[in-house]
């Protein structure tokens, strides 16, 4: 399935957690290069035997916390920089303005510009159109079709 994308969540700062350890998360989200993670801070919560433990410097937490997720946030933009150029197809699910927004078959989510004098699709309606921008978490497709590039909706 080389469209598949596939999320994970990520706790950093789990007592014990070793610089090593942290090393091998980093090899992990490196070579599996996910579409995004979640990530988030280990926090204890009382009565807990993880809570009794030696906890790790909170400054040690957010500085691999930081890495972590500017790895994946390099990943994700690479990952959505090879959808430019290519069309996509979108189920339609709001409208922003003079734009609509849906999410492609591999849910990742496009904000669309309706060409003048193209029909405006409604909810549910199905979107083909040329990705022109990745953003950092969307894409975008504001398709000039003089130039021919894609835009065509389906009810």
């Amino acid at each position: 399935m080389p469209d598949a994308q596939i999320s994970t969540d990520i706790i950093v700062g789990f007592p014990g957690e070793t610089e090593e350890d942290f090393q091998q998360t980093m090899d992990v989200v490196r070579q599996a290069r996910f579409s995004s993670a979640f990530t988030f801070i280990y926090s204890p919560r009382p009565g807990t035997p993880a809570a009794a433990m030696e906890q790790i410097p909170r400054d040690v937490v957010q500085d691999r916390f930081d890495r972590l997720v500017a790895l994946q946030e390099q990943i994700t933009e690479e990952n959505l920089a090879t959808f430019e150029g290519r069309d996509v197809e979108v189920m339609i699910t709001g409208k922003l303005g003079k734009k609509v927004t849906g999410r492609e078959k591999t849910g990742v989510l496009v904000h669309i510009g309706v060409p003048e004098g193209e029909p405006v699709p409604e909810i549910g309606d199905f979107v083909t159109a040329t990705v022109t921008h990745a953003g950092r978490h969307n894409l975008l497709a504001d398709p000039d079709v003089a130039a021919g590039q894609t835009y065509s909706v389906r009810h």
